[in-house]
């Protein structure tokens, strides 16, 4: 899915015209939910979704990666400067893209896991976020975990939703999880530090590709057997266009393409996947999101977003250069809803939005069904 970012930026400017772009003002934080759909324009539509199920890496994480030994924490300011001024572990100025789906499916903000109580694990049926920063679909190889620390590999996620299971069986029907959304953004660490740091001598990329496609397949399958039925699967975005990349390699084109084509040949490898998925777990949905051309459509055409900045982070210091996350003596820059990165790595509050937007009505970027036409299957 996709193109490749850096050698196809001129082209696309060219098509900019066909881009679906749009303006979107950031809602107030306390929105409700009808103001929220009726601001997206997604109509009057009706969702009968009992709860949200998060698993994946630093774009989904809710602050579970504030309770583990590691390096990669959003637990200081000047992270959340936009959500009520407070830094939850979200890796971002405000609202994630599954903060925006929520409020949208009537639901709260889905909890991280490790933040719970006992009271909370047993008693909370809308949904668990068990999103780790920097983890991936694999399991995290020794020198990711001597570099990054403690996080919850994918396996571990789903260990944990295993026991949210147990602890909901009394209060929770099989019915009510079949009809819930389980939201996957997972693999971005897998095609970035997990490649550079333990993979690359190993593999061809086209090899690598096909074994973390295989090995999220066999996840999958596990959280089916323990409930799952709605899946909205989102591919890997164009790590290679990271202020972080950038600034690293330096590249002659816009983006860094060799990462960029790695990720593609992952990418087009996701349909057949899900298909092959659908087509074998009974009762079963996957939807795919494709991250890669959302991020692809912005950069392409930036303005016709809102966006001014589509290659710098917005939190900026003089010692990083622009290649480390935020630290707690830096300051965000103002304009911070017309950028596109708020830190090296992550997006800002806007182009949350932005993703969980399009993955609600947007069907070109979303298929085979939009993600609205998913909670109401």
């Amino acid at each position: 899915m996709g193109v490749h970012v850096g050698a196809c930026v001129l082209f696309l400017f060219q098509l900019s015209s066909l881009v679906l772009g749009e303006v979107l003002p950031l809602p107030p934080f306390d929105v409700t939910q009808k103001d929220l759909q009726q601001k997206l324009s997604l109509g009057n539509i009706n969702l009968d979704v009992p709860a949200l199920y998060v698993f994946g890496d630093s774009f989904v994480d809710a602050g579970n990666n504030n309770y583990l030994k590691t390096k990669a924490k959003a637990d200081h300011p000047p992270y959340g400067s936009d959500f009520g001024g407070k830094a939850t572990g979200r890796n971002t100025n405000g609202r994630l893209a599954v903060d925006f789906i929520a409020k949208v499916a009537g639901l709260p903000y889905a909890p991280p896991a490790l933040g719970m109580s006992e009271a909370d694990k047993k008693n909370t049926v809308t949904g668990v976020n068990y999103a780790s920063a920097s983890s991936g679909v694999l399991p995290e190889p020794p020198q990711m975990e001597a570099l990054m620390g403690d996080v919850l590999s994918f396996d571990e996620q789903i260990a944990l939703f295993e026991k949210t299971t147990e602890n909901l069986k009394s209060q929770f029907s099989t019915q009510n999880m079949s009809k819930s959304l389980f939201f996957i953004h997972s693999a971005s660490n897998d095609f970035g530090l997990v490649w550079m740091l333990a993979n690359k001598d190993h593999f061809t990329p086209e090899a690598y590709a096909s074994y973390v496609a295989d090995e999220l397949s066999k996840r999958l399958q596990k959280l089916y057997a323990l409930g799952a039925r709605k899946f909205l699967v989102n591919n890997v975005s164009p790590l290679g266009c990271q202020p972080y990349n950038i600034m690293q390699q330096k590249p002659t084109t816009a983006c860094v393409e060799e990462m960029n084509q790695r990720i593609t040949a992952y990418n087009k490898l996701l349909p057949k996947v899900l298909s092959n998925l659908q087509s074998k777990l009974h009762g079963s949905t996957f939807v795919l999101g494709d991250l890669y051309k959302i991020f692809e459509d912005v950069v392409a055409s930036p303005d016709s977003y809102g966006f001014t900045n589509v290659k710098d982070a917005c939190c900026f210091t003089d010692l990083g250069k622009g290649t480390v996350i935020c630290t707690p003596q830096s300051v965000p820059c103002q304009d911070r809803n017309a950028h596109v990165y708020y830190d090296p790595f992550h997006p800002t509050e806007r182009m949350h939005l932005i993703w969980a937007t399009r993955l609600l009505k947007d069907s070109s970027v979303v298929s085979p069904m939009t993600l609205v036409q998913l909670l109401q299957a």
